[in-house]
């Protein structure tokens, strides 16, 4: 059910026309991604500063910002492997910052606690996995929960009030991404 394998179409037709009125804007893809990471910490400090609402308004805008940074590259034919990996390592950072604030919030329950270091653990494991599968020349996209999945849940959550359940759907889902990853990473290795 992910987003990137499913609604990739979807999404391309509102994201491209926007990106390149970005482009002729002379917006680049490594601002955008800056940008998205800064947006994040605004967000995630207006959370914890007692504004859920106001928070996950600000955490949605950068993420929709954030979004853009791989179509300004492929529009602006500026992709390079420095700006893939720096917009993977700005992603890890705006998905710790995030869930982190997230950890805060319920802190006073060490149930929801745990639940919410096991979703953060998940959350960074599942991208190790296709980071690290991707080195070895394999391929680990599959999975029910990659980061636009989480990322709506978790800021929807915030918004409305909803991160006790956001946290336990999180949690399981991104253990068993983890268990689909390494599946078929595993018999991507046995076949070659």
């Amino acid at each position: 059910m992910t987003l990137n394998a499913y609604g990739r179409e979807a999404t391309d037709r509102l994201i491209l026309p926007i990106a390149r009125l970005m482009v002729r804007a002379g917006v680049t893809a490594n601002w955008l991604t800056f940008s998205g990471t800064m947006g994040a910490f605004i967000g995630v400090a207006v959370v914890l500063a007692g504004q859920p609402v106001a928070g996950a308004v600000v955490l949605a805008f950068a993420t929709a910002v954030d979004a853009f940074d791989g179509a300004v590259a492929r529009i602006r034919g500026s992709q390079s492997a420095f700006g893939s990996f720096y917009d993977s390592v700005a992603d890890r950072i705006s998905d710790a910052a995030i869930f982190g604030a997230v950890a805060w919030l319920v802190r006073d329950d060490p149930l929801l606690f745990g639940v919410a270091i096991v979703a953060l653990t998940g959350a960074q494991i599942t991208s190790y996995i296709r980071a690290k599968a991707e080195s070895l020349g394999k391929n680990a996209t599959v999975g029910i929960l990659e980061r636009a999945e989480r990322i709506i849940i978790i800021v929807l959550a915030i918004g409305f009030g909803l991160v006790p359940i956001a946290l336990w759907v999180l949690a399981i889902g991104t253990l068993v991404t983890i268990a689909q990853r390494f599946r078929a990473v595993l018999r991507q290795v046995r076949t070659t």
